[in-house]
């Protein structure tokens, strides 16, 4: 199964870069919740459901020209698939490029993400798995 979920999260961000929200949103639970951690200004913001995350889509959809994640290694760890993803875009506003490389922690549960985590590194979110997994 996890070969499948693997699998299925570089679908989601193939379908992402190829601008297709309806089959990302076919591989998101009805349960959904995500926190973008510090790589937001509101860091204490959370939000859930299957609305507020294709809204959280489209706004970095339309924030840049050229959006994209481009997974470099989609790992398994318990439960939890750890992506090392690098964004890349060209702001709208600003016209300037941008890249940067972050992790998303993901947890799949029947074959749909139910939570994504945002992280500044591998590391960071390997430790927060970690301690995930120890609770």
């Amino acid at each position: 199964m996890a070969d499948a979920n693997v699998a299925t999260l570089r679908a989601g961000y193939d379908a992402l870069n190829r601008g297709d929200v309806s089959e990302v949103m076919a591989l998101i639970a009805d349960d959904i919740t995500w926190d973008p951690g510090e790589l937001t200004p509101d860091r204490d913001a959370e939000a859930s459901g299957p609305a507020g995350f294709e809204a959280l889509i489209r706004s970095w959809m339309d924030a840049f020209d050229r959006f994209h994640i481009e997974p470099l290694e989609v790992a398994e760890h318990g439960h939890f698939l750890i992506a090392s993803v690098r964004q890349s875009g060209r702001g709208r506003a600003s016209g300037l490029d941008i890249g940067l490389e972050i992790a998303h922690v993901w947890t799949v549960r029947n074959g749909r993400a139910s939570r994504l985590e945002s992280y500044r590194s591998a590391d960071d979110a390997r430790a927060a798995v970690e301690r995930d997994s120890d609770a």
